[in-house]
């Protein structure tokens, strides 16, 4: 079924017939002037990482780094580039546990984004997106590339950049996977009296449907989530959001997504019990928090990483809970 749907995907980008929202985003990150999905500029960036600096200093009170272009680095990051305008604190929890587990990253300046809408447009557009970001890659002599908290970004570039990416042949690693080894090598000090409402975490169906994550994120939020709760069913056999293949970048059709594809899920976190649904995926966050908007659930979303930045102690900085800003 995926393989005749993918064939069909390619079949009809060829002749023109591709949603107008996958479009434009995929026209400006192969040849606009940015190249990327959102269309921030380089200037634009800079000064959202100098923001992101300037609040994680204030809140832990270390100095923590958002390294750009820093050459010879074990991770070159990419995540979706939505999120360091909208997920301020998903991008600042990703920084602050590379800085506990003392991590030499980088992000490339040239290119930034993590989205390849190829995979729901054609293998051609996919396989330019995976070469520009070998390229960039290349350019820094990275050891390694690291997706952040992006489904679709993070399974594109996994199982499809050993294909596409041969210019710069090295391994593709989830933000997921790696805070999950530092959490099990002790470099993660997370206080479990933080969060205290009932958790609960989403499985992205880009992550857990073929068995690759499924246990890490569980993982790190039972280290310090008190109450933490269980969807059913989950992992492999999760209810997706209901704005997945693509759907979720359609604005047009958010009605069906929150009154129809998303109903399922929708029953499932209000049978759940749940005051606080984690989706460590920029496509799932803006689907469930439409969901959750549209259908009224008394719960709150929030990224992964979010809750990792409340908790987490850095050495050196504040206690966590001691200052109002802390608190959920």
């Amino acid at each position: 079924h995926g393989l005749i749907t993918h064939l069909a995907r390619y079949i009809l980008a060829e002749i023109g017939v591709v949603p107008r929202a996958l479009a434009v985003s995929t026209r400006e990150q192969l040849i606009g002037e940015t190249h990327n999905t959102s269309a921030i500029t380089l200037p634009a960036l800079k000064d959202t990482l100098e923001f992101l600096e300037d609040d994680l200093l204030q809140m832990k009170g270390v100095e923590v780094k958002f390294p750009l272009d820093l050459e010879d680095a074990d991770y070159i990051f990419f995540a979706p580039v939505s999120d360091y305008m909208m997920e301020a604190e998903t991008m600042m929890g990703i920084a602050a546990a590379l800085h506990a587990g003392d991590v030499k990253w980088t992000i490339g300046s040239q290119n930034y984004d993590g989205i390849n809408y190829g995979l729901f447009y054609s293998d051609h557009v996919m396989e330019r997106v995976l070469q520009n970001m070998a390229a960039e890659a290349k350019r820094l002599r990275a050891k390694a590339i690291l997706l952040g908290e992006c489904g679709h970004a993070s399974r594109t570039a996994k199982f499809f950049y050993p294909t596409f990416g041969k210019d710069w042949p090295v391994p593709v690693v989830s933000i997921l996977e790696l805070s999950h080894r530092l959490l099990k090598e002790g470099k993660l000090k997370l206080h479990d009296n933080i969060i205290t409402q009932k958790v609960a975490y989403h499985d992205p169906c880009n992550f857990a449907r073929s068995g690759w994550i499924i246990n890490q994120g569980r993982d790190i939020l039972k280290a310090f989530c008190k109450n933490y709760v269980e969807m059913t069913p989950s992992g492999r056999d999760n209810i997706c959001c209901g704005g997945g293949g693509g759907t979720v970048s359609i604005d047009e059709i958010r009605p069906y997504r929150t009154t129809v594809g998303g109903l399922a899920k929708a029953e499932q976190i209000k049978a759940s019990g749940a005051e606080i649904v984690v989706a460590p995926c920029a496509n799932c966050k803006k689907q469930l928090g439409e969901l959750i908007a549209d259908q009224k659930l008394p719960v709150v979303l929030k990224g992964l990483h979010d809750l990792v930045l409340k908790a987490i102690e850095l050495p050196g900085g504040k206690v966590p809970g001691t200052d109002d800003d802390e608190e959920m």
